[in-house]
């Protein structure tokens, strides 16, 4: 990488690192927020639901930003919205405060990723090494929870925003003193198969099909997210079984990162719909395993963090199947496509993990739902490689014959 693809990465990195950690923040500080706002279960529990919906609805207008001024000023905004957001979930005296300031930071962290992924698929040749880099920062983010139980059984939930904000205003200000060069400045050369050599039509066959995909997905992703904590750190009587189960979660969503990681750097060396065909198949009797596995044990935890490898390692061949088949001058706002369909229909993961853990009283079913799913994921895929093969053959010239 060149000095300024590595500054691209970094920035890339540490934004998305904080997107997800502000945002899971909250769900590490559950019992403090309802002991002090004086809260039931219910409503603790959706005190962020509209900076959530926020994530997902704010993604395309953040792309379609990111289109028109660049993504620099865009990215800018992000660190320091998140920054006077958690600021202001620090100084909360009431939970419709508090409420509100997750609303603004729901509304700041929509910002990054149509912003992000756009300026690594300018600015950065090896886009999947790049992905797979940036995959991992959201692996880490994921933390976020972790951080604020910490800060819950120090007694004094309120810090943990405070150094939340203080980090992002502080990356704000470093950022606008960056010399990053973007947008069309250092667009990679684009490839034969690009989307400007392709009829309408057939580009937006593709995109169809790779959008819904990712929508399916999110749905398993947020399925996951949703499901996996509980089921591997309580018991079947729902005791939660100490901290060392909470490390095995914290180690799986580390080995989700390293999936990424290397998904990335495949994604380079060959076709994107191919890998992630492939990776999808293999989650799929994973999945099973870890139902059947009941969450406990090692076998349980080996099941989680196969299904976390596979699992997580499908973005960034999503990711860079956008920035291949997209045009340069719509890239943020394909990306914010894809983010409100990831989260617009991932959100109601979460629901449906809640309807079979009380229908059936375990979340066992959540994992062979999941695997449902990455059936149905996979044909979607294998559809979207054969119409990408059918495509390359249909534009290969043809051979010029012979004049005698």
């Amino acid at each position: 990488m060149t000095s300024q693809e590595r500054v691209i990465v970094t920035v890339t990195f540490v934004a998305h690192l904080l997107c997800h950690a502000s945002v899971l923040l909250v769900t590490g500080l559950l019992i403090p927020l309802r002991e002090e706002f004086d809260l039931t279960e219910f409503w603790v529990t959706v005190l962020p639901l509209t900076g959530y919906v926020l994530m997902g609805v704010g993604a395309v207008p953040a792309g379609l930003a990111a289109d028109r001024w660049g993504t620099r000023p865009v990215l800018g905004i992000h660190f320091l919205l998140t920054g006077l957001a958690c600021g202001a979930a620090a100084i909360a005296p009431n939970a419709w405060v508090f409420a509100g300031a997750l609303t603004i930071l729901g509304a700041a962290v929509s910002l990054y990723h149509p912003t992000g992924l756009a300026m690594i698929s300018h600015g950065v040749k090896k886009r999947g090494l790049a992905l797979g880099i940036h995959g991992i920062a959201g692996s880490l983010g994921l933390a976020g929870s972790s951080f604020g139980l910490f800060f819950a059984s120090t007694g004094n939930w309120r810090n943990a925003y405070w150094i939340i904000s203080a980090v992002a205003i502080v990356c704000a200000a470093v950022f606008w003193t960056l010399p990053i060069r973007t947008d069309h400045e250092t667009t990679t050369t684009t490839k034969p198969s690009s989307p400007q050599q392709r009829s309408g039509q057939s580009l937006i066959k593709l995109l169809v099909l790779l959008y819904m995909a990712m929508a399916l997905s999110g749905f398993n992703y947020r399925s996951l997210m949703t499901a996996l904590p509980t089921y591997l750190t309580a018991s079947s009587s729902g005791v939660y079984t100490g901290v060392g189960s909470g490390g095995i979660v914290f180690v799986v969503f580390l080995l989700g990162g390293l999936g990424q990681f290397l998904s990335g750097r495949f994604a380079d060396r060959t076709r994107p719909e191919r890998l992630y065909v492939l990776l999808v198949v293999c989650s799929v009797p994973l999945a099973m395993l870890l139902a059947f596995s009941a969450g406990v044990g090692r076998f349980g935890a080996a099941s989680a963090m196969a299904l976390a490898l596979f699992h997580f390692g499908t973005q960034p061949a999503e990711n860079l199947l956008i920035a291949q088949y997209t045009p340069a001058r719509l890239r943020g706002t394909s990306y914010g496509i894809k983010f409100l369909v990831t989260f617009g229909l991932g959100a109601l993961g979460a629901a449906v993990v809640g309807f079979f853990w009380r229908q059936s009283g375990t979340l066992a079913w959540t994992f062979v739902l999941f695997a449902a799913v990455a059936v149905v994921v996979a044909g979607v895929v294998f559809m979207l490689a054969r119409s990408l093969a059918q495509h390359a053959r249909s534009s290969a010239p043809s051979p010029v014959p012979n004049c005698p």
